[in-house]
């Protein structure tokens, strides 16, 4: 897999030019219309197109289906950035169970470890348990 990296589309359309005769690509800025065009023009065996699920999202409706198209795939690839989380949907799933059974945040806090401040975090998305004012 060929992986093209760029902070603006001029140097990555320059990057493609070079030409390539891999049949999947990275790419990291969005897959806009003249770097699509560019990768079908210098790449005589492209099939695949990966980028950021970030960049995927922002990707028009109208560079999807001309992928369709000619044939070529379009794909989000790789994880999210930044820090893993730390505590794990078990642990916010015995949170709540705690909580139905009546016990306080402290409490739970004391009983799992994890910090209060944290468990209101935790909770937040869903709306349950109380917040913190």
């Amino acid at each position: 897999m060929k992986v093209f990296k760029a902070k603006r589309k001029e140097d990555m359309i320059a990057h493609i030019r070079e030409g390539f005769t891999d049949t999947e690509v990275y790419i990291t800025l969005r897959p806009c219309i003249d770097i699509v065009v560019e990768l079908l023009e210098n790449g005589p065996n492209l099939s695949m197109i990966y980028c950021p699920p970030s960049l995927y999202k922002l990707t028009s409706e109208r560079v999807r289906h001309a992928l369709e198209k000619v044939g070529i795939s379009l794909e989000p690839m790789g994880g999210g950035a930044g820090r893993p989380r730390v505590y794990s949907e078990n642990d916010v799933v015995e949170i709540r169970k705690l909580l139905k059974l009546g016990h306080s945040i402290t409490r739970i806090s004391k009983e799992l470890g994890i910090p209060r401040r944290t468990i209101y975090y935790l909770l937040h998305d869903e709306d349950l348990g109380p917040r913190q004012p």
